[in-house]
């Protein structure tokens, strides 16, 4: 009896061992790459919409009509980058029926337009006053969310025109060592409601997904594998197996 139990209880610390082990597998990217040349998925460009806000420079030979123009723009020589608060203070928001209001220019209707669009419109309407004036126009709320199994989660800024699925979890400190690397979940608000993406990441051909550049108010969600159960019940089973090996001692002292 005593020696059925002593097996049994060995074959349960082996089992629970095994499988609270991380595989090298479970933690690669791509691992099924090789020399090769892979076609990416397209990145398109991000038609921007209402709530939207932006850096809108116009910049001309002369320091004092420039001032004119950029008199709430950032990041020229009379406002610096301060802060994030001091970022959506001083970009333009896009209203609710698609316009930016900006100095001297006045209203310019840009929503549905890509970044780069919405400057050469811009660009447009400050040759209007400017023989020189260059417009330059960035967007300031591109942001992405990655929560779940990541060593940093939290609301990430992408200063870039693009971001990919890799570089938002970089933002995100890289997975935690119990992060499902091939079930990652991706959620993106359309007008037709929110779109979802099931990304392997050990499989290249999740380059050619939609969901592999991300757009500006993305959600990334990392699931943790079963792995992470059995880790986290490790006290409660080194205690179980304390509390039966002292049983059994005391069995057998009292025999």
């Amino acid at each position: 009896m005593q020696r059925n139990t002593r097996k049994a209880l060995l074959l349960f610390v082996i089992i629970a061992i095994v499988t609270s082990c991380n595989r090298k597998a479970q933690l690669l990217y791509m691992s099924d790459v090789q020399n090769e040349v892979i076609s990416t998925a397209q990145s398109k460009p991000y038609q921007l919409r209402p709530g939207d806000v932006l850096s809108v420079q116009i910049i001309t030979q002369d320091p004092n009509v420039s001032r004119l123009f950029n008199i709430n723009s950032i990041g020229t020589a009379y406002n610096a980058y301060v802060s994030e608060v001091s970022t959506y203070v001083n970009g333009f928001s896009i209203n609710d029926s698609g316009f930016i209001h900006l100095p001297v220019l006045g209203k310019i209707k840009i929503d549905s337009l890509s970044t780069r669009d919405a400057q050469a419109k811009i660009q447009v309407e400050t040759e209007k006053y400017l023989k020189d004036g260059l417009a330059i126009v960035k967007l300031l709320s591109f942001k992405v969310t990655v929560i779940g199994e990541v060593k940093r989660p939290g609301t990430y800024t992408n200063y870039n025109d693009n971001l990919n699925i890799f570089e938002a979890i970089g933002l995100a400190g890289d997975l935690s060592d119990y992060g499902q690397r091939s079930n990652v979940l991706v959620l993106r608000k359309t007008p037709q409601g929110v779109k979802t993406f099931r990304l392997n990441l050990h499989d290249k051909s999740l380059i050619t997904s939609e969901g592999f550049y991300l757009l500006p108010n993305d959600t990334v969600i990392v699931e943790p594998r079963s792995g992470k159960i059995m880790a986290l019940n490790t006290p409660n089973i080194s205690l179980f197996l304390s509390v039966i090996t002292t049983a059994l001692l005391m069995m057998n002292y009292l025999k």
